[in-house]
């Protein structure tokens, strides 16, 4: 392996790790009563501040956009960031960190869909069994063979669902969008319209007369930079070195850490369906990327 190709892998694995580790412990503060809403809406606010001012002060030409795509990114920043997260969150505290995530895993095979049925992607057996590995992948990991489902929370079950819909939504729009401007330049932006929308229903002065401490400011401030800013550095940083389609395939790590690290810092179980339920789900992400690879 070149040196560059393991720059680019260890880049990726790197932000996985980051992403991994922010899904549990986004678990272990709602446990201790962290607001969800709240969280969610600083994810998104305080990633863009920073975002913003570093290409401000270093790369002003990347936030230069047609005032015709303001509308596109609105829908890009409210619908695929704003939603995403936090019908995500939202499932992580409703239901466990392992089930959360391989849902939402899900959304690969529904952008498959979306290019069938808009006619920009053919059927290929591979496409097939992919997406049936992944619906029996992911009935597995949510139990729906066991009488146990009928105590799972339900809308945690519909919120995972909308999760997979609302990232599938990010990755289709986004790419159709974001052809045109610097990748930096459109996360600010739905980040921006994401922390906007947030605003409406939490608006500057009720956080600030929410009574933080300056712990829990820095604990928004820490999340924000290790569930989003960083692992992207990082993701965008590997894009550079090898194929996208190769580093969609190195992020299927990204469970393994979520469910290993909710494993180890809050003591959540997965029966062993459950780890073969997951383990269908990723490869069935692999398949379709090795597929888009060769092709």
């Amino acid at each position: 392996m070149r040196r560059a190709d393991l720059r680019g892998y260890l880049s990726i694995a790197t932000a996985t790790l980051f992403w991994g580790f922010s899904a549990t412990i986004a678990k272990f503060l709602f446990k201790h009563e962290v607001d969800l809403l709240t969280l969610v809406q600083m994810r998104s606010t305080l990633s863009f501040i920073i975002l913003f001012l570093v290409l401000f002060t270093f790369k002003r030409e990347y936030m230069k956009i047609s005032t015709s795509d303001i509308p596109h990114f609105m829908l890009l920043g409210v619908i695929g960031i704003a939603g995403s997260n936090f019908t995500y969150y939202f499932t992580l505290n409703e239901i466990n960190v392992a089930t959360a995530i391989i849902m939402q895993y899900t959304a690969p095979i529904l952008v498959v869909l979306y290019g069938i049925l808009s006619g920009s992607e053919k059927i290929t057996f591979v496409k097939i069994i992919s997406a049936f590995l992944s619906l029996v992948g992911c009935s597995l990991v949510v139990q729906v063979f066991d009488l146990q489902l009928l105590n799972l929370s339900k809308i945690g079950i519909m919120s995972g669902i909308a999760s997979a819909f609302c990232w599938a939504f990010f990755n289709i729009y986004g790419k159709k969008i974001g052809s045109k401007y610097n990748i930096w330049g459109n996360l600010t932006f739905a980040l921006m319209f994401a922390g906007i929308f947030w605003l409406l229903f939490n608006p500057p002065w009720k956080v600030f007369n929410s009574g933080y401490s300056s712990s829990d400011w820095l604990i928004f401030f820490v999340f924000a930079m290790i569930s989003v800013l960083l692992p992207y550095f990082f993701y965008f940083n590997g894009l550079k070195y090898i194929p996208s389609s190769s580093a969609i395939i190195t992020s299927t790590l990204e469970p393994v850490v979520a469910i290993v690290s909710a494993w180890v810092i809050v003591g959540e179980k997965l029966a062993l369906i459950q780890i073969v339920g997951s383990i269908l789900v990723l490869t069935s992400v692999f398949l379709l990327q090795v597929k888009r690879d060769v092709n």
